[in-house]
């Protein structure tokens, strides 16, 4: 039993080492660094099988080394490498008649399946995975056959059913795993895939729909202007209608520009009290006709770097929704300070609140909740603008009871 016992502990190692190697490759991004992964794989098994091999008291070493040369050569195509790390382990446990068997097995294989990896790559997942157990097992007959001519005949049942059997599991194991890492790594692809094509798909509705509807106006009121005789009057309020029309859809239009391309041409430090009073002031009006009380809670001379004019039309997006989150007014306090190297600043109103699912899908390019009223597009490009300033986004919210937005800078520092 200690031939199946050591062979089995090879299966065993084979398949730990696979699943912390799949670990590795599913963090890779790249294909030629998966295909690396997937080598070094196969020659750390070769010599793992080296490492925990048995030798019989006739000198006979067992051990599974055929199966990450097979496989290895089948699925990764470099039949002559993994030969080669074979026949140079073989050498280290010493220079005789099985040394040879081995390198004349071993470079016979190299030949042979890298001649059958094309093929091999063409068939169907059932297929590669029958194809690397009829050739494992082939290869076990092979090396029991030879072993036996060049030393003597081997006649334990359980030597012959061990390099037999436990050699073919673990091919076909090892091998259905493999395909089962592929399948899945090339589902995950297709539905990274798909999410972005229904994100595009999503994000051209809304913006082709906000862009109609003030075409669809600027067009009716200069066929107006076309078929009738109006009075100067009523002609230049048409014309001011559609003018704000167009300015309405370049509005839309640069929203999208900024969460296209977030970079900015032209990095400053932004004095983060003056920016936000700046916002304040350009928003009392709107305030002021909604009732709403605004609180300054500044920490005197906080600086983050960034561009100043994304940085104001951001917190216009955040402030603005804060004002139309109390239409029966409220108080909206803006807070800052900093904690280390990272600026905190704060946004909070006592609004209608949000719910957990509202919270969850806020920024989203076709996400509202302001119904008819809103695009989705405000919050889209704020939250752009503050990624892009290496800034994140921590949001509390309850229904009833107001939303505080509590945006963090980091590396940001203090005059």
């Amino acid at each position: 039993m200690e031939i199946t016992k050591h062979l089995l502990l090879n299966l065993s190692l084979l398949i730990v080492l696979l699943f912390f190697t799949q670990l590795v490759i599913e963090r890779q991004a790249s294909e030629k660094n998966r295909n690396g992964l997937q080598i070094l794989y196969f020659i750390l098994s070769i010599l793992i099988c080296f490492i925990f091999s048995i030798e019989t008291s006739d000198g006979i070493r067992f051990d599974l080394r055929q199966v990450p040369m097979i496989l290895g050569s089948l699925y990764t195509g470099q039949g002559f490498l993994l030969a080669g790390v074979t026949i140079i382990m073989r050498g280290f446990m010493g220079i005789n008649d099985g040394f040879w068997t081995s390198a004349g097995v071993f470079t016979v294989l190299a030949f042979l399946l890298t001649w059958m990896h094309s093929w091999f790559s063409s068939l169907s997942l059932n297929q590669r995975v029958g194809v690397s157990i009829l050739v494992t097992v082939i290869t076990s007959m092979v090396l029991m056959q030879l072993i036996g001519i060049i030393t003597e005949p081997i006649t334990h049942p359980e030597a012959w059913i061990s390099f037999l059997v436990i050699p073919a599991i673990t091919s076909g194991l090892i091998s259905y795993s493999i395909e089962t890492i592929r399948q899945s790594l090339l589902i995950r692809q297709k539905l990274a895939k798909a999410d972005k094509i229904e994100a595009v798909s999503h994000l051209s509705a809304a913006i082709s729909h906000e862009i109609r509807n003030p075409l669809t106006t600027v067009k009716g009121f200069l066929q107006l202007l076309g078929e009738q005789s109006y009075p100067e009057e009523k002609k230049k309020e048409f014309i001011q209608i559609a003018v704000s029309e167009l300015d309405r859809a370049e509005e839309v239009i640069n929203d999208y520009l900024t969460f296209a391309r977030p970079a900015f041409e032209k990095v400053e430090e932004i004095d983060v009290e003056k920016e936000l009073n700046h916002v304040l002031n350009v928003l009392k009006p709107l305030a002021n006709l909604n009732d709403i009380k605004i609180n300054r809670k500044y920490t005197p001379g906080l600086i983050i770097s960034g561009d100043r004019s994304k940085f104001q039309q951001g917190f216009i997006n955040l402030i603005k929704n804060g004002f139309e989150a109390m239409p029966d007014g409220g108080e909206l306090t803006v807070q800052t300070f900093l904690t280390g190297h990272t600026a905190h600043i704060l946004i909070s109103d006592n609004g209608i609140g949000m719910t957990e699912e509202q919270i969850n899908r806020l920024g989203e390019p076709y996400y509202t909740t302001k119904g008819q009223q809103g695009t989705g597009l405000g919050m889209m490009v704020t939250f752009s603008i503050i990624r892009a300033m290496r800034g994140k986004v921590e949001i509390k919210s309850q229904p009833g009871k107001g939303t505080t937005f509590h945006m963090k800078f980091s590396n940001q520092t203090e005059k």
